[in-house]
């Protein structure tokens, strides 16, 4: 059952990612590889690699479930991300920068907790176009 629910969200993750910072435009992929692995079963949304500012938006969240971001980026700069649940009024949006060197990439990974259902959105905003970012976000049973 989780399988499917996987593999639902990440084909309806790929189609509505979005350009969600000011810049306009669908963050693209490079080809320097991807930056985070395959999260397996665990895996709500996977973006293993893109370059520039950009973010996604999904649905499917369990409250049930812990909630984890992790982010990992390179490229001589920083990012700013931030979590959104936009059905969840009371909710807090978090954000957080990561630096990005050139070479080695970073990567940062933020507990969300639990309570968080429905739809989501990220957003990450590039200090450079040439900054390359890959995220996941997992609800591990």
């Amino acid at each position: 059952m989780k399988l499917v629910r996987v593999a639902a969200l990440a084909a309806a993750t790929v189609a509505m990612t979005a350009a969600l910072a000011g810049g306009g435009g669908v963050a693209q992929a490079s080809d320097g590889g991807n930056l985070l692995p395959h999260p397996g079963p665990d895996g709500v949304v996977w973006l293993p690699e893109r370059t520039g500012s950009g973010g996604v938006v999904g649905s499917g969240l369990n409250r049930h479930l812990d909630t984890g971001l992790t982010v990992a980026c390179e490229g001589g700069g920083s990012i700013e991300v931030t979590f959104e649940a936009p059905n969840l009024p009371e909710y807090t949006p978090v954000t957080f920068a990561l630096d990005c060197p050139a070479g080695t990439p970073a990567e940062r990974t933020v507990q969300l907790g639990s309570g968080l259902s429905g739809s989501f959105g990220v957003q990450v905003t590039a200090s450079d176009p040439g900054i390359r970012w890959g995220l996941v976000l997992a609800q591990p049973e």
